[in-house]
């Protein structure tokens, strides 16, 4: 099925004050709430995800679904999150991103992270959003060995794309048992 991230219908329905744990550390913040409505399905569509910003940077935005779908092969999705770092190499000091890791529907791991030169075994449904990716040393500092990871690349306030590429990420990819073939 081909997938389009304009049918995914997203409106923020909250915004309140929040404390959430990250990495064991609790972190204060903003947390919008909103509704969002799949229309590449006809049903078992409904979804509702919160974005969490926290006051201070350094911690990333969380961005989470809240209710799933009772669909089998989404459960579990809402223990997932995908997180969303401060760019800080100009031009993208104004942006945020993500590493571009895969849900993994063997179930063998929790994700597949992209590297350089992977961009091929995207999902035919990311053509729209190639645009957005970079590798993370083109991005950001790094201390780690994943300068040459894909990451996905928004405007720090865009939460409607930040869920849309959750759904490219996680949901499409679990429901198309998308496997990764080299």
């Amino acid at each position: 099925m081909p997938y389009k991230t304009k049918l995914v219908e997203i409106v923020l329905t909250e915004t309140r004050r929040a404390t959430w744990t990250m990495a064991r550390h609790p972190v204060s913040g903003s947390e919008h709430v909103y509704g969002v409505t799949d229309e590449n399905y006809s049903r078992l569509n409904r979804w509702s995800f919160a974005v969490r910003v926290p006051e201070r940077g350094g911690r990333g935005i969380v961005v989470q679904p809240l209710r799933v779908p009772p669909k089998r092969v989404w459960a579990g999705l809402e223990r997932r999150s995908v997180i969303w770092k401060a760019a800080t190499i100009h031009p993208y000091r104004n942006r945020v991103y993500c590493k571009v890791n895969l849900a993994d529907p063997s179930q063998e791991r929790t994700k597949i992270g992209l590297r350089r030169g992977e961009r091929r075994l995207l999902p035919r449904w990311f053509k729209g959003s190639r645009h957005r990716l970079r590798l993370k040393g083109t991005v950001t500092t790094t201390r780690g060995r994943d300068s040459q990871a894909q990451v996905l690349v928004v405007k720090k306030n865009d939460h409607v794309r930040m869920i849309k590429l959750f759904f490219a990420l996680k949901v499409w990819v679990l429901e198309e048992d998308y496997q990764i073939v080299d």
